[in-house]
């Protein structure tokens, strides 16, 4: 597919699961986020269109593995993958991250993004983990582009790939903004990232079997792609199918990306896994310039992070 890395002896693996049919903390915490992290009161944010007074700020207690999260698994279509982060544009709307390839219906068949099949916008049967109601496709930067008229084999077309999903009314209750695993986001990562830079990545494939272990990454970015669209990153254990579209933080817990495909090298020196992740702050603001979704759309964030990956 036509759609990133150069393979170095292998092939091209989709980070995605299922069909192509389809500031640094110093504490830890127990493998459902059980502790640490005290509360956070999110800025208060208005529907950014109305003028309407600020809402009352909403403030998070302690994280449970029960609630929806920052790296839960999203499924839709008979696809699989792992969400990023919890965005919001008003007090009564929350969206969790994906990657757009998880809904596209051929993103697996070398089909140019900006020329794929996806899923449409009001699609409401995605399947959201510790949701007691599917969620809804808001947005999906494949189709955006598609909208947008961009060149198919451009920076964008290649590299952008990003999806909201909005939360069910029913279950805005049970969110919290702390990543499985690391805790954060801290804020969102603004600008360009740098080669050598550490990154911290979480995936909810089923095939880690719940664990902690082979869910929590760490590495290193290896290369800046498409011009500062995506960033290359090699980690200390491989991202897996159903990995696609989990959170990718900087070195100080900001969100800074979104795994989109995952690359295999077996050959003598090669680093043996790499993914390509999507510059967030990039693809976010694509999604605001193009008036895809609301200008006053935001990253909740928390304000503790476990780089150890134990939270």
């Amino acid at each position: 597919m036509n759609r990133w890395l150069v393979i170095a002896l292998v092939g091209l693996l989709s980070a995605c699961g299922g069909s192509s049919n389809s500031g640094s903390s110093n504490g830890g915490a127990n493998n459902d986020g059980g502790s640490g992290g005290g509360e956070i009161t999110t800025p208060p944010v208005t529907d950014g269109e109305d003028n309407t007074p600020p809402e009352t700020p909403v403030s998070y207690g302690v994280p449970t593995a029960t609630q929806i999260r920052p790296g839960v698994e999203i499924s839709a279509n008979g696809s699989g993958c792992t969400g990023n982060f919890l965005f919001s544009p008003n007090s009564q709307t929350v969206y969790v991250g994906v990657a757009a390839h998880c809904f596209s219906l051929d993103s697996n068949d070398d089909i140019d993004p900006c020329e794929s099949n996806n899923l449409p916008i009001g699609f409401n049967q995605v399947v959201i983990e510790n949701a007691s109601q599917p969620g809804e496709i808001v947005y999906s930067s494949w189709r955006a582009m598609q909208e947008s008229g961009e060149t198919p084999g451009s920076n964008a077309c290649t590299y952008n790939d990003f999806a909201l999903v909005k939360i069910h009314s029913d279950d805005v209750a049970n969110i919290h903004p702390a990543s499985f695993a690391f805790g954060g986001p801290v804020s969102l990562f603004t600008g360009l990232a740098s080669v050598g830079d550490a990154v911290y990545a979480y995936g909810r494939s089923p095939y880690h079997f719940g664990l902690r272990l082979l869910e929590a990454k760490s590495g290193d970015i290896t290369a800046v792609l498409g011009n500062g669209w995506a960033y290359q990153i090699v980690t200390d254990k491989a991202s897996i199918p159903g990995d696609s579209g989990g959170p990718i933080f900087g070195p100080n817990g900001q969100a800074l990306a979104v795994t989109s495909v995952l690359t295999l090298s077996l050959g003598l020196g090669a680093a043996p896994v790499s993914n390509g992740v999507t510059n967030l702050d990039r693809a976010l603001q694509y999604a605001i310039d193009g008036g895809f979704i609301n200008a006053s759309t935001k990253l909740i964030a928390w304000p503790d992070f476990y780089p150890s990956g134990n939270f």
